[in-house]
């Protein structure tokens, strides 16, 4: 291990040329300088006619010594480049204008500084100093959303945003590793933008940190119903290089390595990433149902699945940013994510009568193989003002999805004495295709009025088409031949198109904060089963009649109590739109014992969220208390009856239910115990009312269930980090029955060398708990689920990180080099 880290050492010193050793026991190396690393630009007007002023003198100095310096230019824009850390003075003189000196701090969080417009005239006017400092905490609980660095994160090192979530309060994932904030489906940002990639396609080394919003305002899309999870990426603010090299191993065959590399001198910045990840994963799980007849057992369904993923993601971006000038950047990026996954499954199946005597048994075997490649473009433009917070966004977005899924299916049935029953063995083979792509156009524009008075106001639009189909072939045996089941195989095209624009308006009245918004949305989903001859359609709203289905209005109210007590208000309107999954009327799914088919009369359900929070900030910690309350009309229900003409058969579809309620608290509690050792606990309390009904059967259910979270981070001498996580959920009602409790728990240790080395040990799941599972109890049959997606595994990482911070990368004299504070890296 010793000759291991050694070697590690020695490669990283061919990163950094400049890289210096510090004396023994600490200090500065002989001959150290502090990064000049520092930016500042603005414009020089006349104060009276608003005029540029070109030729303009700009000095800036440190006491009695000249740091920097230069003339604007004819449009009266300058820029001061490789300013190092510290406080300056900027002096401002012209001929024939009074002097204006303005105070200014650069710090490794202020690196790059817009001084706004700086107005001449004949009076002086010093303007007030510039600082901003501020240390990176793992969490910030802000009035209108909770902020969680995950950069230090320990046990999701080398893993996907799925590691992530598990330790962000208030979310959890459904079986399908979809993220949900109080139990209902969030929508997934990345940088402030909606975004196709699931969760375990992002990498987890790229994210920063994560912003979780619980009711979104009218500024985000109408159909965020379950809250928006805002994941925001890495990026490059420094002039100069940096970069990250990881590489990771663990058990069921885990590997994963990623480069990433960021360069920064104006006016261009780019930044690329590679990463690449594979794993296996092993599924196993049983269903077990009983039938019934007026409350008494007619039979039982029993089966047993195994199940081996092996599972390969890569992902490529690449984007440059273009510096028009000071205030004004263009953006194009390119994002590709590839997936290819193989799966292996083998399901007992039996029938017993309701004697418990065996009638039948049997195997089915399955082999899939899926690839999809996924790629998004960006061209975005950003103009920033004088005015502070004063910003206008305008991107252009196209995402394509590309994926093939063919898999074989060979069913062996066997009676009671072994013998084979007739028509089996049998061999199904399935060919899926999916072509999807998202046209999308997002403006935005931002003008804070006054210090507390600000209007927003965006429009959005998208356009979503689709070409999707199953194609599915049974072998007759008796010709050794394929023909094309007719039943199951189907072709559909989906238009979906969904235009919106908003505003939100924030003021100041007495002491109470408001925010009004409203957003108005238009939306058209048409889908079409092109080998059936069969479409259906809604539009929102359809006329006048219903243009109130069109309006999201949203309210936030604030109260600053204190420096460390706020209490807000938010009350806002939503819309959740049926998927093709849930509309298309054939089967989506199907195995010996279990249909899923869509349903084309669905309706979009409609949502009122409204939430009181209370934030009181501790000496050393923050407590965020929440009490919510949500109201959905015509709830999209899950619903599951037995087939009319085959009782073995469960048909699984989607309703229009009357509505649900639900009400609940939400508190995140986080407490630094003595120096260096953090503890985050969150607390959900839910009681949910449903209340549907489908050909003639009442479906109603309600109940208490709650969840819990908590993280533990310690900061070890000898530069060692522990985390030590757990998670807790407890059964919920669902509008059959209710699901079974989930609890796991994660650990981690991890070393830093010197702020550029990181190793990293984690073990998920320590205690091999992690399930899922559901009692359905109806008049017609009672079932028990369970799934275990992934069992314990152990996972080592490395991270080495290099980098120059240099203003003048590409334009440096001869035999000048700047240094970083620690060695060159950062």
């Amino acid at each position: 291990m010793k000759n291991i880290i050694t070697s590690l050492l020695f490669l990283l010193g061919a990163f950094s040329l400049s890289a210096q050793s510090g004396p023994a026991g600490g200090g500065m190396p002989k001959g150290f300088k502090m990064p000049a690393v520092g930016r500042v630009y603005g414009k020089v007007l006349d104060k009276t006619t608003k005029e540029a002023i070109p030729y303009v003198s700009v000095v800036i100095s440190k006491g009695d010594s000249v740091i920097g310096g230069s003339f604007t230019k004819d449009n009266g824009e300058f820029n001061i480049e490789a300013l190092p850390f510290g406080k300056f003075n900027l002096k401002v003189t012209f001929l024939g204008y009074t002097t204006l000196q303005k105070p200014f701090t650069i710090t490794p969080q202020t690196v790059e500084q817009d001084l706004g417009n700086i107005s001449l005239e004949s009076s002086e006017k010093v303007l007030g100093t510039v600082e901003i400092e501020g240390v990176k905490s793992t969490s910030v609980m802000n009035i209108d959303r909770k902020v969680f660095n995950v950069d230090n994160n320990i046990t999701s090192k080398g893993g996907t945003a799925m590691d992530v979530m598990k330790n962000i309060p208030s979310v959890t994932l459904d079986e399908n590793g979809n993220a949900q904030l109080r139990q209902n489906a969030a929508t997934i940002y990345i940088d402030g933008r909606p975004t196709t990639l699931t969760l375990d396609q992002i990498p987890s080394d790229q994210i920063d940190r994560v912003e979780v919003i619980t009711n979104p305002s009218a500024k985000f899309e109408a159909s965020t119903t379950g809250g928006i999870i805002n994941i925001v990426m890495k990026s490059n603010t420094k002039p100069g290089y940096n970069g990250v090299i990881t590489g990771g191993i663990g058990t069921n065959n885990r590997y994963n390595g990623m480069v990433a590399l960021n360069i920064k001198q104006r006016p261009f910045g780019l930044s690329i990433m590679y990463n690449y990840m594979t794993f296996s994963n092993p599924v196993t799980g049983y269903t077990n149902r009983t039938l019934l007849s007026n409350g008494v057992p007619t039979g039982y369904l029993n089966t047993n699945d195994s199940t081996r993923f092996g599972n390969t993601f890569q992902t490529g971006l690449i984007s440059l940013d273009y510096y028009l000038n000071n205030r004004n950047t263009i953006t194009l990026a390119e994002n590709l994510v590839s997936g290819d996954f193989l799966s292996d499954d083998r399901q007992h199946f039996s029938a017993l009568n309701g004697s418990d005597t065996l009638i039948s048994k049997g195997l089915r075997t399955a082999n899939t193989h899926t690839q999809f490649q996924n790629y998004t473009s960006k061209l975005q433009y950003k103009k920033t003002f004088p005015k502070k917070g004063q910003e206008l966004t305008a991107d252009l977005n196209y995402n394509t999805t590309i994926a093939k899924s063919p898999s074989t299916y060979i069913t062996n049935a066997y009676l009671a004495n072994g013998s084979v029953i007739q028509g089996y063995p049998t061999t199904q083979v399935n060919y899926g295709n999916n072509l999807s792509e998202m046209y999308t156009f997002q403006a935005d524009y931002t003008n804070p009025i006054s210090d507390s008075t600000k209007i927003e106001l965006g429009v959005r639009s998208s356009y979503r088409p689709a070409n999707q189909g199953l194609d599915v072939q049974t072998l007759n045996t008796a010709t050794n031949s394929y023909a094309t089941d007719t039943f199951l195989t189907a072709h559909y095209r989906i238009r979906d198109v969904v235009n919106a624009a908003y505003v939100n308006y924030t003021t100041r009245w007495k002491r109470l904060d408001f925010m009004l918004g409203l957003r108005v949305e238009d939306s058209y989903y048409q889908g079409v089963l092109t080998d059936k001859s069969t479409s259906f359609q809604y539009q929102y709203p359809s006329d006048w009649n219903n243009v109130m289905n069109a309006l999201f209005p949203s309210l936030f109210i604030s109260r600053k109590l204190n420096d460390r007590q706020e209490f807000q208000f938010k009350v806002s309107r939503k819309i959740n739109r049926p998927n093709y999954r849930q509309l298309m009327p054939f089967i989506m799914f199907s195995d010996k014992n279990n249909y899923l088919i869509g349903n084309p009369s669905l309706t979009p359900e409609f949502i009122t969220l409204a939430e009181m929070n209370f934030n009181q900030r501790l000496d050393k910690g923050n407590l965020f208390f929440t009490i919510f309350y949500r109201n959905t009309q015509n709830p999209l229900t899950p619903y599951s009856y037995v087939s009319p003409t085959d009782g073995s058969v469960l048909i699984t579809t989607t309703i229009n239910g009357k509505q649900s309620n639900t009400v609940g608290m939400d508190n995140t509690f986080k407490y630094e115990l003595f120096k260096g050792f953090e503890a985050t606990l969150n607390m959900n309390l839910f009681y949910t009312v449903i209340d549907a009904s489908y050909n003639n059967t009442s479906i109603s259910n309600q109940g208490f269930n709650y969840t819990g979270k908590l993280n533990l981070m310690y900061h070890l001498p000898w530069s060692l980090t522990a985390q030590v996580s757990g998670n807790y959920e407890s059964p919920k009602v669902i509008p059959q029955g209710t699901t079974n409790a989930i609890y796991f728990a994660d650990c981690g240790l991890s070393k830093d060398y010197h702020k550029f080395l990181v190793f990293t040990l984690s073990l998920s799941d320590i205690f091999d708990t992690k399930s899922r599972g559901s009692h359905l109890v109806t008049d017609m049959y009672t079932q028990d689920m369970l799934m275990r997606r992934e069992t314990r595994y152990l996972k080592f990482t490395a991270m080495l990180r290099f980098g120059k911070a240099d203003a003048s990368l590409f334009k440096r004299k001869s035999g000048q080099q700047q240094q970083t504070d620690d060695g060159g890296f950062f």
